[in-house]
C-alpha cells in the first residue's frame, strides 16, 4: 500500500480539506490544523485524527496539495 493512502487513512477528511494546513514541529511531528477554527469556535484547531465527519469540510481542488504552515 502506498504511503499517501496510509496517511489519508490516518488523517481522514483533513487530508483533502481546503481548510486544513500541515504543520511540522521542530521534532518532525506532523499535525493538521483546521483554519476554520480561527473564525468558528466549533472547530478545534488541531482535531483528533482521523476526522470522519465534519460539517465544515470543503474538498481541495484535485491535484492541489495541502498548504504547509511555516
Amino acid at each position: 500500500m502506498d504511503t499517501r493512502s496510509n496517511e489519508e487513512k490516518r488523517v481522514g477528511l483533513c487530508f483533502r480539506c481546503a481548510e486544513a494546513r500541515v504543520v511540522r514541529s521542530d521534532r518532525g511531528a506532523v499535525f493538521y490544523r483546521c483554519m476554520r477554527s480561527k473564525t468558528d469556535r466549533r472547530y478545534p484547531p488541531y482535531p483528533r485524527l482521523p476526522v470522519l465527519n465534519c460539517a465544515g469540510y470543503e474538498q481541495r481542488p484535485p491535484g492541489e496539495m495541502a498548504k504547509r504552515d511555516s
